[in-house]
């Protein structure tokens, strides 16, 4: 059986090292961590991931929800948000689309495992 990939955007490097550690002890391969919407771009036109971590405040001129909405529309690609801060806006959206999530940090593994699970 083949590994999901996975790809994390998070514009905190430790912390977005933290998270590829946590998901490869999962089982999935990680197959990027990069810190804005643009790179995310990148790297899933060359390689789709089966999941996409994605932090709503990034670096660059694209939010994470920016960048949720284009990566979906063009990849049909599921996204599990990271945040630390979610307005009532951001939660409607999200709630909307199934195949959106979102968890909100600080998360322990547990419940990022559970989270991942949902959509691999």
């Amino acid at each position: 059986m083949t590994k999901k990939n996975i790809l994390v955007v998070e514009d905190e490097p430790f912390l977005g090292l933290n998270i590829k550690q946590k998901i490869e002890s999962f089982g999935f391969n990680v197959i990027a961590v990069v810190p804005s919407g643009d790179e995310a771009f990148q790297i899933v036109s060359e390689k789709v991931p089966d999941l996409i971590l994605m932090d709503i405040n990034l670096e660059g001129s694209l939010s994470g929800m920016e960048t949720a909405e284009s990566l979906k529309n063009q990849f049909s690609v599921p996204i599990l948000f990271l945040t630390g801060f979610l307005d009532d806006d951001h939660k409607r959206k999200i709630s909307k689309d199934p195949s959106y999530g979102y968890l909100m940090k600080p998360f322990t593994t547990d419940q990022l495992r559970e989270a991942v699970s949902i959509f691999t």
